[in-house]
């Protein structure tokens, strides 16, 4: 149909409209609204497997800020145990932990074994006692080691180490307090890798949590070995040398690592004692 066509319709006769009332009429004039429930948006709540995956997360925090808080007597004679512990007492003191332990729940066993983990980084030249006895602790209760899983995965956040210290120029006022923090951070870093590579060679830790951490060891190591020589210089980088050498039967990854620091010219590696240098050679042989 043409417009023209279609204008010309409108000439035409049409059917006069019903009348509205009687259309009305016909209506249905009641309404009865359906009521249906307000659903509310709820809250999401982990499965419970969740929850007991990960409460270890929710807690540690609280646990290694307490860990010198004396507040129960079953934990207080442990910590006092711990710091006597001598190789001719260790297996006293470790079958008394393992009696208060099989008595009380996780909760307190995270505790200890927490404690085990603070001392053996804040007191590094105890190391190997101390992962001897939480190895002992995780062959009676296997959940340990998902204790220990954690605290490594944790350890930036427990000991507030994700903070880079930066120091100031000597003239700064608070040049001395940022010397004190930086050096209790590089401290605190030598002191969890010396006891981590004591818990790795006794079969605590896997492989691919070694990887992270051999990565930050070389940095540091690299970095350590450049720095005029020093007393405490070199027995940093001792430390660091003893990890790398303590993992390297068990980490494939290290050797090309420490190939490329033997390779730098000594003139500049000033903190890299023969002995150490010695070491690093004997990690290409294991």
């Amino acid at each position: 149909m043409d417009i023209t066509t279609l204008y010309s319709a409108r000439a035409l006769p049409r059917e006069p409209l019903a009348d509205i009332s009687n259309i009305l009429s016909k209506l249905k004039t009641s309404f009865r609204p359906i009521r249906r429930p307000v659903v509310l948006r709820r809250e999401f709540h982990p499965p419970p497997a969740e929850v007991a995956l990960n409460w270890r997360d929710n807690v540690l925090v609280e646990v290694v800020r307490k860990v010198r808080e004396k507040d129960d007597p079953d934990y207080d004679e442990i910590n006092a145990a711990i710091n006597k512990v001598s190789k001719q007492n260790y297996a006293k003191i470790v079958e008394s932990i393992m009696i208060k332990l099989a008595a009380r729940d996780a909760m307190f066993r995270l505790r200890i074994t927490t404690l085990l983990f603070d001392r053996g980084i804040r007191q590094n030249c105890f190391a190997p006692i101390l992962a001897d006895a939480y190895r002992d602790i995780t062959k009676a209760h296997e959940d340990a080691r998902q204790d220990l899983v954690t605290q490594v995965k944790m350890f930036d956040t427990l000991y507030d180490m994700s903070k880079v210290v930066i120091v100031p120029p000597s003239t700064d006022p608070g040049f001395n307090d940022a010397i004190i923090a930086w050096t209790k951070q590089k401290e605190t870093k030598r002191g969890f890798a010396v006891y981590t590579s004591e818990l790795f060679t006794r079969g605590l830790l896997a492989d691919g949590i070694m990887q992270s951490m051999v990565a930050q060891v070389i940095e540091d190591l690299k970095e350590s070995i450049a720095l005029p020589k020093t007393p405490p210089g070199e027995e940093h980088v001792d430390h660091l040398v003893r990890f790398l050498f303590a993992i390297a039967p068990k980490v494939a990854f290290i050797k090309p690592l420490v190939t490329d620091i033997l390779k730098i010219p000594r003139p500049n590696t000033p903190s890299l004692t023969m002995k150490s240098r010695f070491k690093l050679e004997d990690c290409l042989k294991a």
